[in-house]
């Protein structure tokens, strides 16, 4: 059965974020106006990131974490794609969980807890999301040839706005490339998460165009580059979301707020973990 591949220290699992950073992510959050759309979006990543983390140990107790991930982190903004890692990862682009845990760049207290950072927010310039999903798939290329048991890789794409590097069609030619990718458990799956401007509705997941805000491209765009969540994946999600997700649900949700962002995470995150 496709995408049933568990994932443990010999079948590793692959996530690569992309964060858009162009200067419209220094809008405030809808509902929000002191928090901006890059400050939102990096805390949710870290915490991501964190729960990733937890995952990765066999025991509570354990003190390091294990390798059953690995993980890349890219900002695209102005005319450029870079890794967001910094400290002594500064420069790499996929990097293990005990990397990552081993490279902590400060605690921040929030919510009352101290809380690990390894992505701090920026937003400046235009929004190459054409370069950001060719990068995606050179990382996802190598590791998918280097891993052909694992889970294929996973892209999560959060954006707020248009590509200015090409239009819709190439933007579409992109995200094809980007899914075409594969290991022996299947394709590459993209998910697409669009930020909320605070004044449209969150749509969560949809299976169908019908349920898309009507005469919105951009919204359109992102949901027809979005891959099928597979039938595995579904149940996992919705065993830990308590959600519900229909056959041909695609990986997108439109006009996020705060929670839907934290959901569209963890649905995307939902992997089998044997924990050997």
């Amino acid at each position: 059965m496709p995408y049933s591949q568990s994932i443990d220290r010999t079948t590793p699992g692959c996530v690569i974020f992309l964060l858009d950073q162009s200067d419209s992510m220094n809008l405030p959050v809808g509902g929000r106006p002191n928090v901006s759309r890059a400050e939102l979006l990096t805390d949710i990543v870290n915490d991501t990131i964190a729960m990733i983390m937890r995952r990765c140990r066999k025991v509570h107790t354990e003190p390091t974490p294990r390798a059953y991930y690995d993980l890349a982190v890219l900002g695209y903004c102005g005319q450029e794609v870079r890794s967001l890692l910094g400290g002594p990862l500064t420069g790499r682009w996929l990097v293990s969980i005990p990397e990552l845990f081993s490279s902590v760049l400060r605690h921040e207290e929030r919510d009352g807890r101290s809380k690990p950072v390894w992505v701090e927010p920026f937003a400046s310039g235009p929004t190459p999301m054409c370069l950001a999903l060719n990068q995606a798939g050179r990382l996802a290329s190598g590791w998918a040839s280097g891993h052909q048991r694992s889970h294929p890789p996973i892209v999560i794409n959060i954006t707020d706005g248009m590509a200015t590097d090409g239009d819709d069609d190439e933007v579409r030619t992109w995200a094809d490339r980007l899914r075409s990718l594969h290991t022996r458990d299947g394709d590459l799956l993209l998910f697409n998460v669009s930020l909320s401007d605070g004044l449209s509705a969150s749509v969560r997941f949809p299976a169908s165009p019908a349920e898309l805000p009507a005469g919105d491209e951009f919204i359109r765009l992102l949901f027809d580059t979005s891959s099928e969540i597979p039938e595995e994946m579904r149940k996992r999600a919705e065993s830990s979301t308590n959600i519900s997700l229909s056959a041909g649900s695609r990986g997108f949700v439109a006009n996020a707020a705060p929670d839907d962002l934290v959901l569209a995470l963890r649905v995307g995150t939902s992997l089998t973990d044997d924990r050997r």
